[in-house]
């Protein structure tokens, strides 16, 4: 098999980069918004609850006590982290998304021109011998 012009390997290691990171970007953010729905599915579970129900938490190898009102701020506070990241992360994807697509373009008009570049050279030296 033939080497890849620099150029193309350039463009093709670059290509290479953006999906490994877009994997990465997809696995954080599907990782996200699996505790989001644990959290929501926790938040509404306690709001269930009456205002002097106990309530525990996990800490490390600990279940602590707390109030109702303190484990549903908690869970608001993680919920909005969570909301935040996953939005950074959508973002994220969205931009490697169009980095992908133009690097495909890119990539593809290179092999055009390097196609057409070897065809021409092909058809011209068809040209010298059959004169």
């Amino acid at each position: 098999m033939a080497q890849l012009p620099p150029s193309l390997q350039d463009l093709v290691n670059r290509f290479q980069q953006a999906q490994n990171q877009l994997q990465s970007v997809l696995l954080w953010k599907q990782q996200y918004e699996a505790e989001l729905r644990d959290v929501e599915k926790a938040m509404g579970e306690i709001e269930k609850l009456s205002q002097d129900a106990k309530v525990y938490k996990a800490v490390g190898n600990f279940l602590l006590q707390t109030s109702r009102d303190v484990a549903l701020q908690e869970l608001k506070e993680r919920k909005e982290l969570l909301e935040l990241h996953i939005k950074t992360l959508s973002r994220q994807e969205s931009m490697l998304r169009e980095q992908l697509d133009k690097l495909r373009d890119d990539i593809n008009k290179e092999l055009a021109r390097i196609r057409g570049g070897g065809e021409k050279q092909q058809t011209g030296a068809a040209a010298k011998g059959g004169g």
